[in-house]
């Protein structure tokens, strides 16, 4: 499985590595409502709450009202990651159009990076 793993790593960034921005304007907005279906679907979504959830509260908690108080406060600190990576996103979006290539090729490199640590552990 490792090398399974490094080999998609390896064409992961060899996709970044030659990747050109899209900076055409699309025809269709995006939707609230595709958003919030595209949300139910995500696999990482799932994964941070199992994970914050039996990580970190269900060996010192366990009723139901508990449970759902911290799911709330997973469910925040969710958006408020969210909102931020698109703030962000949105200031820098400049800057990548601008060093595409350069950024493609760091990204790539680090990539490569992590392929070889997988090899090497």
């Amino acid at each position: 499985l490792t090398y399974a793993g490094v080999i998609y790593i390896l064409w992961l960034a060899y996709g970044v590595a030659i990747s050109k921005p899209d900076n055409k304007k699309s025809d269709k907005q995006p939707s609230f409502w595709i958003g919030f279906i595209l949300q139910i679907v995500n696999v990482k979504i799932f994964l941070f709450g199992i994970t914050a959830l039996t990580g970190y509260v269900t060996p010192y908690y366990s009723s139901l009202g508990m449970l759902l108080f911290f799911e709330i406060i997973i469910a925040t600190v969710g958006s408020i990651a969210t909102m931020t990576w698109i703030f962000f996103g949105g200031l820098l979006q400049h800057t990548y159009f601008k060093y595409y290539r350069t950024i493609n090729i760091i990204l790539a490199f680090l990539l490569l990076q992590c392929a070889v640590a997988l090899l090497l552990h």
